[in-house]
């Protein structure tokens, strides 16, 4: 039996870590380690899954996952393409749990670093003027050494603590129950439904692939993504819909084929449950944001 797909960040004489990610995709596997990581897209788009959380990603992301918190930025299709000519780079930081003892959380001036380490076991997306600050430290805090980096760190993490321009992504409660090769499973269930969400889903052929009956893979399926596969599928398939939406390309009719929907009535259902407003309330909102804004 593999292990678990822990990824390994800091070592034991390391603080915090940056990295600059560029490559022709973003790593494709279904994670989690113990430290704290602060993600900001700076290219590339696709769907990004943070616990029992499933959502569109494009250029200027940010988000923050707590420790063991599985998560995966998965490059659209379009990325995986031997012949594409796409790119993706990712500005990460890793910074130790330990950063932040016990003792210190509990004093008065921790109070809002405190609120924002429990918020992160359910990973959160900032937007606004905080994404536009953290994006302008984030770019310098390579460029400082020694202990001055540590100061940039506390300064990115006092501004995210401090901001109210935040969602929180994963469920109340929701819990990693991850072992052996979950997490080898879970990446071929996604891959499955990553390539195949636009036209019909078998379920019996995702079952058969993992050497599961139907009924044996939908009862593994729930715990561990912490909603059905149907409910599963249909988010990944309103995810795409909200991509195309927002570019005016096809009309709503065109667009619940395009995302796998036989019937209009069934996707103007599932995007209602899932985003909470209909397809045409959600396209003429963005399209007064976009008009406001230039």
């Amino acid at each position: 039996m593999s292990t678990p797909n822990i990824e390994k960040t800091l070592t034991t004489k390391e603080t915090f870590i940056f990295k600059d990610i560029v490559g022709p995709y973003f790593n494709p596997n279904w994670h989690f380690h113990p430290d704290y990581q602060i993600s900001l897209i700076a290219e590339g788009k696709g769907t990004r899954f943070v616990g029992d959380h499933v959502q569109s990603f494009e250029k200027g992301d940010l988000v923050i996952t707590g420790p063991n918190l599985p998560h995966l930025w998965r490059s659209d299709d379009a990325y995986f393409d031997k012949n594409s000519k796409l790119s993706t780079r990712g500005l990460v930081i890793y910074f130790d749990h330990d950063l932040f003892s016990e003792s210190l959380l509990g004093k008065e001036e921790f109070y809002n670093i405190n609120k924002f380490v429990e918020n992160s076991v359910r990973g959160m997306e900032f937007y606004g003027e905080t994404r536009n600050k953290i994006n302008k430290l984030i770019h310098k805090i390579n460029n400082e050494i020694g202990f001055r980096r540590i100061i940039k760190l506390l300064e990115i993490i006092d501004l995210l603590a401090n901001s109210e321009e935040y969602h929180l992504l994963s469920s109340p409660g929701y819990t990693n129950v991850f072992k052996g090769d979950d997490a080898d499973k879970m990446r071929i269930v996604y891959d499955y439904v990553m390539s195949n969400f636009k036209t019909k889903i078998s379920l019996e052929e995702i079952a058969e692939m993992l050497n599961m009956t139907t009924t044996s893979f939908c009862r593994y399926f729930k715990p561990r993504a912490n909603k059905t596969f149907t409910r599963f599928v249909n988010e990944i398939r309103i995810g795409h819909s909200r991509k195309l939406l927002l570019e005016d390309n096809f009309n709503i009719s065109q667009i619940s084929y395009e995302c796998g929907f036989n019937a209009l009535s069934n996707f103007n259902r599932q995007f209602k449950a899932i985003v909470h407003m209909s397809p045409h309330e959600y396209r003429k909102l963005f399209l007064n944001i976009k008009t406001s804004i230039s």
